[in-house]
């Protein structure tokens, strides 16, 4: 089976239809009379360029796309017309770029800072529940086809109420970046983290076996336990469940067996890992 290209293929698939459409408006630009104005649709390429492939692309474009004009429009020029007619011409198109890359740069910033807001919890950084989930329904579609182990870890502080009873929200609020922090230091970069609602925490383990991701839990509860040594003290009870092949077992029931062996660990005496296989 074919693999899809890899993203530097890919952007130099697009660069090159780029550097086609160039070459196509010259062409048209040298063969159609002055009067047909053809040479404005070089901004569609750099467009192109900047849109997919950011706003240093775009500017090579621009500037090579403003020399072509500048060269073609030269030999079409009349013989009474002053150079310096052609440069502010060429200066006009390089100024409407400028001002349409800057647009399309700022829409992108706003659509990526929107999908991250859609997908991350904006207080810890972690993915929301909602992304999460998602993830272990993409991981489990996966595992399902090539039969291979994966972890999820099902994180709960114990007694957290009492921070913020006693040390008000804002202590909390920073008891819960740190708790994600800590989270994220214990287990791999591959690792997924996600924070399913107030003091729960999630880690969603591809290519993980029990074993591994029980030292992994335990280096967690470890962790969480060393950040708040002092006051306050937090301390976690972390359910964790691991399968091989997931072939009847859909996102949320993995999540409700992890939540079990959670509340087990609660049930044991907290700041403990159990572990449940399936």
């Amino acid at each position: 089976m074919l693999r899809p290209p890899g993203p530097e293929l890919r952007r130099a698939l697009r660069l090159t239809g780029d550097l086609i459409l160039v070459g196509i408006v010259y062409w048209l630009n040298g063969h159609t009379p002055p009067d047909a104005r053809v040479g404005i649709l070089y901004m569609v390429p750099v467009l192109l360029a900047t849109w997919h492939d950011g706003l240093a692309w775009g500017i090579g474009f621009a500037l090579a796309t403003g020399v072509l004009r500048y060269v073609t429009g030269l030999d079409q020029m009349p013989h009474d017309a002053s150079v310096a007619i052609r440069i502010a011409s060429e200066a006009g198109y390089l100024i409407v770029l400028a001002v349409a890359m800057a647009g399309l740069e700022q829409f992108q910033r706003t659509r990526r800072e929107l999908e991250r807001l859609a997908t991350q919890d904006e207080l810890t950084g972690a993915l929301n529940a909602r992304a999460f989930a998602e993830r272990l329904a993409q991981e489990l579609d996966r595992n399902r086809r090539y039969s291979r182990p994966l972890a999820l870890l099902y994180v709960d502080l114990d007694d957290f109420k009492a921070v913020n009873d006693r040390h008000g929200h804002q202590t909390g609020d920073a008891v819960l970046r740190l708790v994600a922090d800590a989270t994220r230091r214990a287990v791999r970069q591959a690792d997924i983290v996600g924070r399913l609602g107030g003091d729960e925490f999630a880690v969603l383990m591809p290519e993980t076996e029990g074993g591994v991701a029980e030292a992994a839990a335990t280096r967690l509860a470890s962790g969480i336990r060393t950040v708040f040594r002092g006051t306050p003290s937090v301390t976690a009870s972390i359910g964790l469940v691991s399968t091989v092949n997931a072939a009847t077992t859909g996102a949320e029931e993995l999540l409700r067996r992890a939540d079990q062996a959670m509340y087990e660990a609660k049930r044991g005496g907290k700041d403990r890992v159990v572990q449940v296989a399936m």
